[in-house]
């Protein structure tokens, strides 16, 4: 077919043989400065190089579908820096404000409970973009920044590079970099000049630099963030649009961005970039890898639509199984968050489409991997049908895992959001129950947090265990008060994810942005039960702890309590200050007949102390973290 689109293209003369008038080569001849005989429907130039897909023509009655997508980036682009900066731009749309008005009208209780269907962010305010420069140099305190190109393919400095790079290395589980690391250290230390080094996406590596700097804890260093994430994300909108590079690459560089974004708390482009990682491993049908349905194409790949050839051995397809796992654990996390449907809902409601077989570690791909004749089918589908499987290793690797708890999140905040007063209960019931004891499976089959090995490791298990006691309060987020389904399993699920954190000395310099949302959903369960054992000492004595005005403010607080205004100023609180705030007259009047019941409240305001505990240390890594600490440390305050 190619030799006749030639042939047609050209006159029935060979491909290239003549030259196209000024003004006529395809667009992909004009980018890449090539020859162009303007062979109509593909030219020659393109069918010898294998991208007659990407031979277009500007002068047609229309525009062409990649001048559509630039058009369509440059809107994209456009409407983020006008949400990224209001005041230059009259807002076509004016939320009402949350900050200063007086309690949200409604039932406390109702509040307590949360909407599953509503972000559980609400409207939780962007910080200001990083500036350009910061005061400081590279090698001398105090002194001025050096320069640094905003041009992406301008490399680092030599020694810069080896610093940002070996500052990442400790947090690549975490970050989600599933490329084999030693594969890509090999390269990366390449000289500038060799080919296998200049494969390197630049958008890849001005990710991989933009961590580096973000984590590093010298200010010299840190002075380049600003630059590098300009840097990266100028390199993916033109990777987007004609790229040379592995789709790999871009994958991850699209990943590592939307964890950035979702760290500084900036959702709006975290989603974006979260969005494009999907689209990529959708295209390259990356959740078909090892499919039963692709008998016959190697080993399950079919890369037709973005030229993604067949993996070259073990560790290149762990690459790619790793990367659609990590993708896909994104999107189900913060799908909930920022209460919008999961991309992959849209392939499929169950997930039945995904066939990908779970990930195994980086190591045994390393040992090999799979056999050449495993197949897999259905892998979502089965798993959340509760079909018995047996792991491919003998045991899930910690990626799998979290694959798994983000499905289980997910699926349990959009049952959930079905409850209603006409809903067939008895039907309903039926799904819940399979689901809660899906859940309650899964944590007991969970190997327990390591807390002696690598504190990286032992993050991505903290997000596991939380992720999975975080679907057991979802799932009951919207219906408590059903007697049947009233079973306070969330208390109890609180509790544990409030255990986990105990003697779990994680290193402040990085968190999972995620565990902010998790916490906020363990806390709002705490506060629930401090007040239900408030309100039940003050029916059992002659003065309230608080009257039922005050009552309705703390508990529409609450309810608020994802809704953190942006205008808190950080503060550092002492682990004791969030019982002290619960105590007072409090304690004073619960003292008498109901010692057991005191007791037990201080053994919730412990707990919570705990998970504010942990926000508190990490505000310094994620912006969110301080908000939501503060947020909830000024609701407690009104419950004196």
């Amino acid at each position: 077919m190619s030799q006749a689109i030639a042939d047609a293209s050209s006159g029935g003369g060979p491909p290239g043989s003549k030259r196209a008038p000024r003004g006529a080569a395809c667009l992909n001849c004009r980018r890449r400065k090539m020859r162009c005989d303007g062979g109509r429907p593909v030219c020659g130039q393109c069918i010898r190089t294998g991208r007659e897909a990407d031979c277009e023509y500007t002068d047609g009655p229309g525009p062409s579908p990649t001048q559509v997508l630039e058009e369509q980036i440059a809107r994209l682009e456009g409407r983020i820096r006008e949400l990224e900066h209001p005041e230059l731009v009259a807002p076509s749309v004016t939320l009402n404000p949350t900050h200063g008005q007086g309690p949200v009208q409604g039932q406390p209780r109702a509040l307590l409970a949360g909407a599953p269907n509503i972000p559980m962010l609400g409207r939780i305010g962007t910080p200001d973009p990083l500036p350009l420069m910061i005061p400081g140099a590279f090698g001398q305190p105090g002194g001025p920044t050096p320069g640094l190109s905003q041009d992406p393919l301008v490399e680092p400095p030599v020694d810069l590079v080896r610093t940002l790079v070996n500052a990442l290395l400790p947090h690549v589980s975490s970050l989600g970099f599933f490329l084999h690391v030693p594969r890509f250290m090999q390269v990366i230390q390449l000289p500038a000049g060799d080919p296998r080094r200049a494969q390197l996406s630049p958008a890849l590596l001005n990710a991989v630099y933009l961590w580096g700097a973000h984590l590093s804890t010298s200010q010299n260093i840190r002075a380049y963030e600003a630059t590098f994430l300009s840097r990266a994300t100028s390199a993916l909108t033109s990777a987007l649009r004609d790229s040379h590079y592995t789709v790999l690459n871009l994958i991850q560089a699209e990943l590592l961005v939307a964890n950035y974004f979702f760290t500084m708390s900036r959702f709006l482009e975290g989603r974006y970039h979260c969005s494009a990682a999907v689209a990529l491993v959708l295209s390259c049908r990356l959740g078909k890898i090892r499919s039963s349905a692709d008998q016959g194409h190697g080993h399950g790949i079919q890369g037709r639509e973005n030229n993604l050839p067949p993996p070259r051995d073990a560790i290149e397809e762990g690459e790619r199984i790793r990367g659609f796992w990590y993708v896909y654990a994104l999107d189900k996390s913060w799908a909930v968050a920022l209460g919008s449907p999961s991309h992959f809902n849209g392939v499929a409601h169950t997930g039945s489409h995904v066939d990908t077989p779970w990930p195994l570690e980086m190591a045994q791909y390393e040992a090999g991997g799979m056999a050449h004749d495993f197949r897999s089918a259905l892998t979502v589908y089965n798993f959340v049908s509760g079909a018995v499987s047996v792991p491919y290793s003998g045991r899930d690797s910690q990626l799998s895992l979290r694959a798994k708890a983000a499905t289980l999140f997910e699926r349990a905040t959009n049952l959930a959001s079905q409850w209603s007063a006409n809903v067939d209960r008895n039907e309903f019931y039926g799904r819940f129950m399979a689901l809660d004891g899906l859940i309650d499976r899964f944590i007991a089959s969970l190997p327990p947090i390591e807390r002696s090995g690598s504190p990286d490791v032992a993050l991505t298990s903290l997000v596991t265990h939380t992720l999975a006691r975080a679907a057991t309060i979802q799932l009951r987020s919207n219906f408590k008060d059903y007697d049947r389904m009233n079973d306070r399993k969330d208390f109890t699920a609180a509790q544990g994810a409030a255990a986990l954190l105990d003697n779990l000395n994680l290193p402040p310099a990085n968190v999972d942005p995620i565990l902010a949302i998790l916490w906020t959903a363990i806390s709002r369960v705490l506060i629930g039960e401090i007040i239900r054992y408030n309100d039940a000492q003050a029916h059992s004595s002659s003065q309230p702890l608080f009257d039922s005005e005050q009552y309705a403010h703390s508990s529409a607080l609450l309810q608020s309590a994802s809704q953190i205004q942006p205008q808190l100023q950080p503060q550092t609180y002492p682990p004791t200050s969030y019982a002290a705030m619960l105590t007072g007259t409090a304690v004073a009047a619960s003292a008498g007949p109901s010692t057991a019941r005191t007791s037990q409240r201080d053994a919730i305001r412990a707990m919570l102390d705990r998970v504010l505990g942990a926000m508190n240390r990490f505000r310094d890594a994620s912006p969110l973290m301080g908000m939501i600490h503060d947020g909830f440390v000024s609701l407690l305050a009104t419950m004196n």
